[in-house]
């Protein structure tokens, strides 16, 4: 295995290369926390291992002050990634200029083939974008629409998605026809009848958000893409909160397009996320900001930002590097384990909704959703930080209503064993 010194040796001689900068706190806690990961001990007791999870809670900076049970906004960075980004960004601050003009390019391909190996895609069907909201306006807004086209959405899906859908209406005159997901199916067919039974012969794309950010709630994406294959339907997924999350390739979606944020579950740094898309289909959509540096049929032409953070995308390599460190099956397994701990304890409580489909493991994972008798989702998740020092999240949307619950690698079960006292004490009010 490659040791520390010998990649910073290495990489210094290469045209993206590390180069240790004059801060000599960083640079030394640059070289420690990035050989956190190689030094995990073994995971011997699996998703249960206590002391390993520990261990793993380590190589976090954990806040203080609060127990955060909110990291479904985005993930934290660890140590490792965290000193990674901090020193690029300081070499990339040095050279300026240089930097942009040599080495820039060489730096993007690199992130791009390290994140198409990970994601087990074509390199030439990956664009390198700064969330999944651009990710996804790319594609509604530069869509080849007609008058009278008509789009499928899910009743809770991303709001700057559908917001994406409702201008694409009024500049487009498409039509938007929205699926009702319930929140406890009876079976997979009754999720996907509720996409596929609003097909006709004018709908052109059904858009499915793979894990609802509201609830947890995970969407057979496959199943769907399979009958909207067959029907004509292109299918586009909003993959923003199981990528890295959910043990699973891309190939595995049989989608046409899919975006995602790298500062969610793989722990990026913000700024960095992707668009893939089908080559057939790279010719017929138009970039969101006008390109004529690359050819039409070009991945590339959807990248044309401007100047951007090009050290969130030099360290995905790194933040992949962390992920593999434990794996894509255990965290998945780990995260669901976690929600199954806390949910199984509060689900009795008389007050208490769980508003997560929870019964099976391909339903959900580290998310889930709950409403208390009595209170508003804001009013419980004010009382829950004021009180008690948990912090969660409202959401009050048309469709759900409760309290996002978010817990991450670095959580531990005490933390968790606090939030199901401070639940039943509420409860008892």
């Amino acid at each position: 295995m490659l040791n520390r010194r010998s990649f910073i040796q290495n990489t210094m001689l290469s045209g993206i290369g590390f180069t240790m900068i004059n801060n000599n706190s960083l640079a030394s806690n640059s070289i420690e926390s990035a050989s956190f990961a190689e030094n995990l001990i073994p995971n011997v007791g699996g998703v249960d291992d206590e002391i390993y999870w520990k261990k793993v809670r380590t190589l976090f900076q954990v806040p203080e002050g609060f127990i955060n049970l909110e990291n479904g906004y985005f993930s934290p960075q660890p140590k490792s990634t965290l000193a990674f980004h901090q020193n690029r960004e300081s070499y990339i601050n040095k050279n300026t200029s240089w930097f942009m003009r040599k080495e820039q390019s060489q730096a993007i391909e690199a992130s791009r083939n390290n994140l198409a190996a990970f994601l087990g895609c074509l390199t030439n069907e990956l664009a390198l974008t700064r969330n999944t909201t651009e990710s996804m306006n790319i594609v509604i807004n530069g869509y080849p629409w007609a008058f009278g086209d008509e789009v499928v959405i899910g009743n809770q899906d991303y709001g700057s998605m559908v917001s994406a859908y409702h201008q694409a209406a009024k500049r487009y005159g498409i039509i938007i026809k929205v699926a009702e997901i319930p929140l406890h199916p009876q079976s997979i067919e009754e999720v996907v009848s509720a996409y596929t039974k609003l097909f006709t012969s004018r709908t052109r794309l059904v858009h499915i958000t793979h894990l609802i950010n509201l609830t947890g709630q995970v969407i057979p994406v496959a199943a769907i893409a399979e009958r909207a294959k067959s029907a004509g339907v292109e299918v586009m997924v909003d993959s923003a909160h199981a990528v890295a999350h959910l043990k699973f390739m891309l190939p595995d979606l049989n989608a046409d397009y899919v975006g995602a944020s790298l500062h969610k579950w793989l722990c990026n740094p913000l700024g960095a996320g992707f668009l893939w898309m089908k080559s057939e289909h790279i010719h017929k959509i138009f970039p969101l900001t006008a390109d004529e540096d690359y050819p039409i049929n070009d991945i590339r032409k959807f990248e044309h930002q401007g100047t951007r953070p090009i050290q969130s995308l030099e360290t995905i390599a790194e933040s992949i590097k962390f992920h593999e460190s434990i794996g894509s099956e255990l965290k998945q397994n780990r995260l669901r384990y976690l929600m199954r701990y806390w949910v199984n304890q509060v689900k009795s409580i008389p007050k208490i909704t769980i508003n997560t489909p929870t019964l099976n493991d391909s339903e959900c994972c580290a998310i889930a959703n709950i409403a208390m008798e009595g209170f508003t989702p804001g009013e419980l998740a004010e009382t829950l930080l004021k009180e008690h020092g948990i912090f969660t999240v409202a959401i009050d949307h048309v469709a759900v209503k409760g309290i996002r619950v978010t817990p991450h690698l670095y959580n531990t079960i005490e933390e968790l064993d606090q939030f199901v006292k401070a639940l039943k004490k509420i409860a008892i009010k």
